[in-house]
């Protein structure tokens, strides 16, 4: 029984409809009703099998134009970047966006009401997303996804200021999924007015043999696409300045920090609802993992200013910006590469949960990030309040940000900057400084007093630079394991060192997993004749893990892979081939 069915039986008890869907059969047959990417954001007549029959088509070869473009842009720039595994540097191979083996997958639809205090002329965003995938016919036929999503958002149903309407006809839109998928089409939500196109693409990896410092280094480009006729154009990106510009122009550059200080701006800034004026705005940006939180490219406003510029500032009864290193951190936070990297899953916050056919070695256990999964509660206050006709709360809090009652294993928590003095640990975790940076590093992280399988083991600190590809991470003094554990090394792809050990005597929290035996399984990758899942499953070697699920998440650069059906364990993403560019087939 799919989880809209549950909720529908469930309804005498429970009012509060779930604002996503994300079950992969019934994602299926939706696209079959006209849900498909072709239809719906580039109005094809029919359903389109692959990229390469959609590619024909010239509002999507717009947008897979723009993205190659940037690609052979990045490949001119790096002698040693190239779309195979022969490459120290790695790039994703835009062939993939017209290969007949190629295809749009919809892994999830997202109901963003909470969004409407953005525009309050809309009633929120619906959010379509799509995940690249392929398909190789072979003797092993070849299936796998993409670190590449598509966002198709339209805004929301309803009428500005009321926005009940809307909230009833995701509900009633809920029910006939429930009743009758095949009965479902995209006019069953009304009329849809489509706002953007918004790319996350991973656009560069390199493996923790050439970045062994940080455990490894990948990019990610973020785009939006605005419909311009017939075709797409680059659009401005919500709140994210233009570095480069602004530091080149500095009466420009003075006038967003007046902008910023004006108590008004404040006020949204603090609430986290705010909108900066397009002169300011970037139309192209990239966020850099690892320790993503800590790199300052990531961070455009610590880029572009200095506490000392809002020193001057009263915080007075603000709720999260209480001094100048608060309001910085804000400011990046609602910036896109720094929600991209404040406790993401991969540098994305929405994956998809895996089809059936998905390899077992090549599976999510947990399709969304963390902050997706506790913005939840938050999301459906807001839903229920515009459901009850009652006002709404704007407040969004950080993407980084512990919410009260949670600050589990992994979260962020504050180190003595008044800004962060709310964001504590659960009982039996304490916080710790683990990854330092030059901007003070007003946060850490919670960790069990008593190291377990996954603790972090490596502590150190970011050396950043203007270009993130030389950032250096300087290593501390290792943290213990305990008796009959080691430190899984950093150089080795545990970003920040991992504890485990053998399967024997598990922990609670722990569970028995797979880690990949780094040397043996690049070796049978670099030949290129054996399908990664069987490198993959041929170089492993049990150990203990830590176990999660959608309420024990992982730490910071750690997915939540599958185990078992029941079972997930906490690993770097780049373990699995679906969340990294390179060690895929060639895409003709």
């Amino acid at each position: 029984m799919s989880h809209l069915a549950v909720w529908l039986t469930l309804a005498s008890v429970c009012v509060q409809a779930p604002l996503r869907v994300d079950d992969p059969a019934l994602l299926q047959t939706l696209e079959s009703q006209g849900f498909d990417l072709a239809r719906l954001a580039f109005v094809t007549p029919k359903r389109v099998p692959d990229n390469q029959s959609l590619f024909e088509n010239g509002a999507y070869r717009s947008i897979a134009e723009s993205v190659t473009q940037e690609l052979e842009e990045l490949e001119d720039g790096d002698d040693s970047l190239g779309v195979s595994m022969r490459h120290p540097h790695r790039l994703f191979d835009g062939e993939w966006l017209q290969s007949p083996h190629a295809f749009f997958e919809l892994v999830g639809i997202v109901n963003r009401l909470d969004r409407a205090p953005f525009h309050p002329e809309h009633c929120g965003e619906l959010r379509f997303i799509y995940r690249l995938a392929y398909r190789i016919p072979a003797s092993e036929p070849i299936y796998s996804r993409l670190p590449f999503t598509l966002s198709v958002v339209f805004w929301g149903p309803g009428d500005a200021g009321s926005c009940v309407e809307g909230a009833r006809a995701w509900q009633d839109f809920l029910q006939a999924l429930a009743w009758d998928p095949r009965s479902v089409t995209p006019a069953s939500l009304g009329p849809l007015e489509l706002k953007s196109i918004e790319l996350n693409l991973q656009s560069v990896r390199w493996p923790s043999t050439v970045r062994p410092d940080f455990g490894g280094y990948a990019e990610y480009l973020l785009r939006v696409f605005l419909k311009d006729g017939d075709r797409f154009q680059p659009g401005f990106l919500e709140n994210t300045p233009d570095v480069e510009r602004l530091q080149a122009e500095p009466g420009l550059k003075e006038r967003l920090r007046a902008w910023i200080a004006e108590p008004r701006n404040l006020v949204k800034i603090d609430e986290g609802v705010v909108q900066l004026p397009q002169e300011f705005l970037a139309t192209r940006a990239q966020s850099v993992a690892l320790a993503g939180p800590h790199r300052l490219a990531n961070a455009p406003s610590h880029r572009l200013f200095q506490e000392s510029d809002f020193a001057q500032l009263s915080f007075t009864g603000r709720k999260t910006v209480r001094s100048p290193q608060g309001l910085l951190r804000r400011l990046d936070d609602l910036t896109c590469m720094g929600c991209h990297q404040g406790r993401t899953a991969a540098g994305f916050h929405f994956l998809g949960k895996d089809r059936r056919e998905t390899d077992a070695v090549n599976s999510i256990f947990v399709s969304a990030s963390p902050h997706f999964l506790l913005d939840q509660a938050r999301r459906q206050r807001f839903f229920q309040d515009v459901l009850a006709e009652r006002p709404p709360e704007a407040f969004r809090a950080p993407s980084t940000q512990a919410p009260a009652g949670e600050g589990g294993i992994g979260a962020h928590c504050g180190l003595g900057d008044p800004s962060f003095r709310d964001w504590s640990c659960a009982e039996g975790l304490e916080c710790r400084a683990l990854v330092r940076d030059p901007r003070g590093s007003p946060t850490g992280v919670c960790m069990p007093r008593e190291a377990r399988a996954g603790s972090f083991c490596q502590p150190g600190q970011v050396e950043p630079a203007e270009d993130p590809r030389v950032d250096r991470f300087l290593p501390g003094a290792e943290v213990s394991c305990g008796p009959g554990r080691h430190c899984e090394d950093t150089a080795v792809g545990f970003p920040g060192g991992m504890c485990s050990g053998g399967c024997e005597n598990l922990r609670p929290g722990e569970v028995c997993g797979s880690i990949a035996v780094l040397q043996t399984f690049n070796k049978c990758l670099s030949r290129g004749r054996l399908p990664f899942a069987r490198c993959l499953r041929e170089n492993v070697r049990p150990g203990a893990l830590q176990s999660c699920d959608e309420t024990q998440l992982c730490r910071d650069d750690y997915l939540c892979a599958k185990v078992s059906e029941t079972q997930g364990a906490c690993i770097p993403p780049y373990f699995l081939f679906q969340l990294r560019v390179d060690g895929h087939p060639d895409p003709d």
